[in-house]
């Protein structure tokens, strides 16, 4: 920042200040000192670097491994003449990289975002003269005037302030509009408490100013978060680094395979190309190719159902994310609470009194009710309203005391009066109303306020402030004798009614919640206390001010303990979710304000308010709550169990059905049997597996219990060691139970081959259409109700059962995959080879207690 050779502005004298900056506290700075600052600092925009180009983020879509697999398969196909099969896997390929560049496309928006928040146009005093002029070119130096409803095009300070109140909610989270005034403060004041400041994309709610820029541009409060938020660089989800992983092991796998093959055919002698030949196609016919669309799908299911309980996802990754999730780091202005001024308590002097007390707060206030909410100061609005719900005719009380005179509200004194006649009205901070009022309202009358009586109206503010409330006291009287103390109010920022249950369901999902604020440390202790953040597990509290002196290793113990951290800069909250995530964590992040994108684009999943979030906040998030609830969350946590759940039971699935392939092919060369399952018939098979069952999953639902265990750690695979003996065990089983058929059928049919092949293939069908009801945790002897849980999956078996029956009596088919019209007994024998491997692991979950 241009002047300052030691501390910030807000802690530097004046003069000093205004010397710095070469500037005049009357005319400002000359025309020609602007334009060769304009020259100097450059213009107050965020433009820092070139946008990144559509096509860089297009090719980063094809760099994951599983790409380069089906690519590979995808080209060996083509060279084997399997166009088709060639075909679809690079429909596949590209259907994802569109997917993906259009997610990441979008994200980049944030900068724009953030632009607009700044003003297009400000008043300036330029050479003596009130100068308008475009935001983008105020310089350091400039002489500001800011009046109700400007948006500050730049940080200032204050020079002169009357009855200045600016709203700071999107850039610290404060819930109400600051006061602000011209006294010097420490140096180590914190952003949300730089009363003689003013900051860039701020609104003024109240009063006006004069005020000298110090900051433009990325030197701004608002240009720093600019600049983190482009540094800040989104880690991978859980479900992509599982996938990855899940590659990896797929490629060493499929290697494998056409390596075992061909050295088999070898030690056979049979021909060396035949076998490279039959290796490669195997290899291919064992990946699982359908695997990224289902997953895409499955995906996409889910955001659509998300949709429709007010959860609108940005980023498809971050569905499934949100299932993994360990720690919630919240805010709370907005999240958590209504963001909407309340009293929570209203405390007469005496109970005979409590009309006067309601009567002096509709009076000292120049806020509006109307029909659609009203007009004014939050916390006027606030004294509004309960004064209307316990029985107060505003509209009456107004007019029978009509007001004939007012001294606003001032900071330094913490007061406002008003005049009604004869009589009085005064309200503002507890100890100033109380030391000017030296009288109290009693059931007797007014009488003089003793010493103990006004320690006692004192310690009730402490205790409204110990639960979180700010204290407004009121005094009423006439002027001859003076206003005499008629009652408190306690006024907060209420919680939604639902956060509570909603925090509740966090923890039983294995999920902490951490309350993360710019607000004061009392106010947030008393709200994350009332909504179940704050409890023994979790019973420490941190400032913004101890994340600056603790290094990663303090802050790492620190944390494990934490449930809120108050006071905070968006520096701080990037360190909060950088710490967490070290921890090994998957962090969500909740917010609403500028201060939020940084975190919210860093974080594992960023989540952001429809209503009362900003865009920045909007356009760095990966999903945005409609209705800005807390609540909504826990469904959408919910159903990324169950989006997970289901891709996970859809891999098993997928690899059950192809290891079952790959091994039959594999028994035929060992044994040496006629080729069991020819080339067009794994498509086929694949087809008619991949398609619409393998898509019906993504419809099942959640698993019982899913919300009632922890996550699932960050470093777990898609597959755990028990899934893979699964896929080794079932995929060998319905190879054996298509064998069976084959051999069965090759004995009783020695002369024709060709109807032993044809009924292995119908076998292998039926046995993986079949299949897809055990991938499911429960048996369904136990749990018979899983069967018709899922409609769609029992039609689409049903539906891929009759297209089976019936193209052996369609010619195409019948030439294409060498098959032709069976009798009885002969589906018979397919029906018990194909069931048999389902009925043995439906007994093996009986065995297992499932």
């Amino acid at each position: 920042m241009p002047g300052l050779n030691e501390g910030y502005p807000h802690s530097v004298p004046l003069n000093d200040l205004i010397q710095g900056l070469s500037s005049n506290p009357q005319t400002g700075l000359a025309q020609e000192q602007a334009r060769a600052a304009l020259e100097r600092y450059g213009p107050n925009t965020f433009a820092q670097t070139k946008p990144r180009p559509w096509w860089s983020f297009l090719l980063s879509q094809f760099r994951s491994p599983m790409v380069g697999l089906l690519a590979l398969a995808a080209a060996v196909s083509f060279v084997m003449g399997e166009i088709l099969d060639s075909a679809a896997i690079l429909v596949v390929i590209l259907l994802n990289a569109l997917i993906g560049f259009l997610t990441e496309f979008r994200a980049e928006k944030a900068m724009e975002a953030l632009r607009s928040m700044t003003s297009t146009i400000a008043r300036v005093i330029r050479g003596g003269t009130l100068c308008v002029v475009s935001a983008e070119w105020i310089v350091p130096g400039d002489l500001l005037l800011l009046e109700a409803g400007d948006v500050v095009p730049a940080d200032a300070r204050l020079l002169e302030s009357r009855n200045l109140a600016v709203d700071e909610a999107p850039l610290t989270g404060e819930s109400m509009p600051v006061e602000k005034r011209v006294d010097l403060l420490p140096g180590e004041t914190p952003l949300s408490e730089r009363m003689n400041c003013v900051f860039a994309g701020t609104a003024v709610v109240r009063g006006n100013a004069k005020a000298l820029v110090y900051a433009t541009g990325l030197d701004s409060e608002l240009g720093r978060i600019s600049r983190l938020l482009e540094s800040v660089e989104k880690q991978s989800t859980p479900l992509e680094e599982r996938l990855e992983q899940f590659s990896r092991l797929l490629i060493l796998l499929v290697a494998a395979i056409a390596a075992l093959v061909f050295a088999l055919g070898a030690l056979q002698g049979r021909g060396l190309f035949k076998m490279f030949e039959t290796g490669i196609a195997l290899a291919v016919a064992a990946v699982p190719e359908g695997l990224p669309f289902v997953a895409t799908m499955t995906l996409a299911i889910g955001v659509r159902r998300m949709a429709k309980q007010k959860a609108l996802v940005r980023n498809l990754s971050s569905v499934e994310t949100l299932g993994s999730t360990t720690v919630i780091c919240t805010d709370k202005t907005g999240t958590l609470t209504l963001n909407e001024m309340a009293v929570r308590l209203v405390l007469p002097a005496c109970e005979e009194h409590e009309a006067t007390l309601l009567r002096t707060a509709v009076l000292c206030n120049n806020a509006v009710l109307d029909e659609g909410g009203g007009i004014g100061d939050p916390m006027e609005m606030a004294l509004l309203r309960v004064a209307k719900e316990k029985g107060i005719d505003i509209e009456r009380e107004r007019k029978r005391f009509p007001r004939t005179g007012e001294i606003p509200f001032d900071s330094g004194k913490m007061t406002m009066e008003t005049f009604h006649g004869a009589w009085k009205a005064l309200k503002g901070a507890p100890e100033k109303v109380l030391s000017q009022a030296d009288r109290i309202w009693t059931s007797g009358g007014i009488r003089p306020m003793s010493e103990s009586e006004r320690v006692h109206w004192l310690a009730q503010t402490e205790e409204f402030s110990g639960k979180g409330m700010r204290s407004l006291a009121f005094a009423w009287g006439n002027d001859k004798d003076g206003v005499a103390f008629v009652g408190l109010m306690g006024i907060i920022d209420p919680p939604r009614p639902e956060v509570r249950d909603a925090v509740q369901a966090c923890h039983d999902a294995g999920i902490r919640v951490v309350m993360v604020t710019g607000d004061h440390l009392a106010t947030a202790r008393a709200i994350a206390k009332e909504v179940g953040i704050l409890n023994p597990a979790y019973p420490e509290s941190l400032e913004g001010k101890d994340l600056d002196i603790l290094d990663e290793e303090d802050l790492s113990l620190k944390s494990a303990r934490v449930s809120v951290i108050a006071r905070v800069a968006p520096e701080h909250k990037l360190k909060i979710v950088q710490a967490f995530q070290a921890a090994g964590e998957t962090v969500a992040m909740t917010g609403d304000g500028v201060n939020d994108a940084v975190a919210l684009k860093k974080a594992d999943v960023g989540i952001a308010m429809g209503i009362q979030g900003t865009e920045v906040s909007k356009e760095s998030s990966d999903i945005i709550l409609q209705d800005d609830r807390f609540s909504t969350i826990v469904h959408a946590i919910q159903e990324g169990r169950r989006i997970f759940g289901n891709i996970r039971k859809s891999v098993l699935f997928l690899l059950c059905c192809n290891l079952s392939e790959v091994s039959t092919v594999l028994f035929s060369v060992l044994f040496r049997l006629p080729a069991i399952l020819l080339p067009l018939q794994i498509l086929w098979i694949n087809l008619i597996t991949d398609v619409l069952p393998a898509l019906s999953l993504a419809l099942d639902p959640i698993e019982p219990g899913a919300m009632n265990r922890p996550p699932m750690p960050r470093k777990e695979r898609i597959l755990s060691p028990r899934h893979l003996r699964l896929i080794l065990s079932y995929g060998t089983l319905m190879s054996l139970g298509v064998l069976s058929v084959t051999m069965t059928a090759l004995k009783a049919y020695p002369g024709d081959p060709e109807q032993a092949v044809a009924m292995g293939f119908h076998a292998m069908v039926l046995a993986q259409l079949f299949f897809v009801f055990n991938v499911r945790d429960h048996s369904l002897f136990r749990r018979p109700r899983q069967l018709v849980s899922n409609l769609s999956l029992v039609l689409s078996v049903l539906v891929s059962i009759g297209i089976q029956v019936l193209i052996p009596f369609i010619p195409v088919f019948q030439k294409v995959l060498a098959i032709h019209p069976l009798r009885l007994e002969q589906w018979a024998l397919i029906l018990a080879g194909a069931l048999l491997p389902t009925a043995i692991a439906q007994i093996h979950k009986i065995l297992l207690g499932r």
